[in-house]
C-alpha cells in the first residue's frame, strides 16, 4: 500500500481531435482546447486546479453526451494529479516534522482521488490512489475494494496484487495474501519487497520452510540488506538448522552493526537454543544489551530477549523483574508466552526452544 507511479493516463491529443472537431458552440470549442494546452505543461498544484477549472467552465456550457463524457474525463485526470501532488507535499512536510499539515494534505489528497473517481470510475490510477489513501488510513475494507477494482482494470498492475496482499497480511488473512503475494511476483520477479512480504507471510502461517525460500531469493536480489539476513536466520533457526541461523545473525549485524533486531535475534539463539553448543550466557547478554541500547528500553520483544539471555546467565531476579515489565508493556495476545517465562525464572529455571516436531505435537493437540 506504499506504492505510486506518476505517469499521464490518456491521449489527450486524439480525444481533443476526435471531440473538440464536433463541438457545436465556440465557447466550449475554446474551453476544452484551453485546458487541453494547460495539460502538456501542468506539473503544479496550480497548474491542475487551472485545468480543473476550465472543465468546470466547460461544464456549464451546453454539450453533447460525447463532449461531456470527455470533460469529465479530462476533469479526472487533473484531480489525480492534483491529489499526487498533494502527496508528494504530504511526505515533504512529515519529513520537515510537520505532522499537523502533512495530514490536512493527505486529507486534500484522498478527496481529489475521490473526485477523479467519481468522473471517470474506469480510471485504474485514481482508483488505486484512492485505495492507498484509504488503506493509510486504516480504511482497510474500502481499500481491499479498490484494489480489488484495479485488478480488474488492470490485472497486469503488480502494485494493486502487492498492495492487497499487504492489507490483507495486517488483517490477519494470511491464507489470502499468499496467492496475491505470488501474483504480483509472477509479474515482477525480481521484487525485493515482494519476497519479504510473502516469507513474513509465510513465517506467520508457520511454513517456516517456504519461509526461508523466500528470504533467500530476497538476499539474492539484495545481498547487502541486514533486515533480509536476520528475516533469514529467523527462520533457519525456526527449522533448527542453527549453525545457518548464527551465520546469518552475524552477517546482519555486520552489514549494519546498528540494527537491533540482529543483534536481539542472536542474542535470543545464545539464550534459549536447545542445542547448548551454541548457547553463550556472556555474548547472549552482550547482545541483548546492545539491542536495547540501539532499540528502547520500553520494546516488549527487546525485554523478553535481554530476560532470556539473564536465566541463561544464571541471573534469575533480574530475569524476573524483566519479563515483568515486559508483560506491562506487551499487548494482551503477547502477554501468555511471556507469563509463562515468568513462571520458569520465578523457580531459577532458563528457558529453552521447543523442538519443531514437539512445538507442532503441542498445536496438533490444541486444535
Amino acid at each position: 500500500m506504499k506504492r505510486f507511479e506518476r505517469s499521464l493516463c490518456i491521449g489527450f491529443a486524439i480525444l481533443v481531435a476526435s471531440s473538440v472537431s464536433s463541438f457545436g458552440q465556440e465557447n466550449s470549442k475554446s474551453l476544452l482546447s484551453a485546458a487541453y494546452k494547460q495539460t502538456q505543461s501542468a506539473k503544479t498544484v496550480t497548474d491542475y486546479t487551472a485545468v480543473i477549472d476550465l472543465c468546470q467552465q466547460a461544464e456549464a456550457t451546453n454539450l453533447t453526451p460525447a463532449q461531456s463524457k470527455y470533460v469529465r474525463q479530462l476533469a479526472s485526470w487533473a484531480y489525480n494529479r492534483r491529489g499526487e501532488a498533494y502527496v508528494d507535499h504530504a511526505a515533504t512536510a512529515l519529513e520537515s516534522g510537520d505532522k499537523p499539515r502533512a495530514t490536512e494534505l493527505d486529507t486534500k489528497a484522498l478527496a481529489n482521488f475521490e473526485q477523479a473517481v467519481e468522473n471517470d470510475a474506469t480510471r485504474w490510477k485514481a482508483v488505486h490512489n484512492r485505495g492507498v489513501s484509504y488503506a493509510l488510513g486504516g480504511k482497510y475494507d474500502k481499500a481491499i475494494v479498490d484494489f480489488t477494482r484495479v485488478i480488474e482494470l488492470r490485472p497486469d498492475y503488480p502494485n494493486a496484487w502487492f498492495n492487497r496482499a499487504e492489507i490483507r497480511y495486517e488483517l490477519g488473512r494470511f491464507e489470502q495474501a499468499i496467492p496475491d503475494y505470488t501474483k504480483m511476483l509472477a509479474l515482477n520477479p525480481n521484487d525485493f519487497g515482494g519476497y519479504t512480504s510473502r516469507g513474513h507471510t509465510y513465517f506467520r502461517l508457520q511454513n517456516f520452510a517456504k519461509a526461508l525460500e523466500d528470504y533467500t531469493s530476497a538476499i539474492e536480489l539484495d545481498g547487502d540488506n541486514a533486515a533480509a539476513f536476520a528475516n533469514r536466520g529467523d527462520a533457519n533457526q525456526k527449522l533448527e538448522k542453527w549453525k545457518e541461523s548464527a551465520s546469518d545473525f552475524r552477517r546482519a549485524v555486520e552489514i549494519d552493526p546498528q540494527l537491533p533486531r540482529a543483534y536481539a535475534s542472536a542474542a535470543w539463539l545464545m539464550a534459549t537454543c536447545p542445542d547448548e553448543q551454541f548457547r553463550n550466557a556472556e555474548l547472549g547478554l552482550q547482545a541483548a544489551r546492545r539491542a536495547i541500547e540501539l532499540g528502547s528500553d520500553e520494546n516488549f520483544e527487546l525485554l523478553d530477549t535481554l530476560a532470556a539471555a539473564q536465566a541463561n546467565a544464571n541471573r534469575f531476579e533480574e530475569a524476573v523483574t524483566t519479563v515483568s515489565k515486559a508483560i506491562g508493556l506487551a499487548p494482551a495476545n503477547a502477554s501468555g508466552p511471556l507469563a509463562e517465562r515468568l513462571a520458569l525464572y520465578s523457580i531459577d529455571r532458563p528457558y529453552r526452544q521447543a523442538h519443531v516436531q514437539t512445538a507442532r505435537a503441542e498445536s496438533a493437540t490444541r486444535r
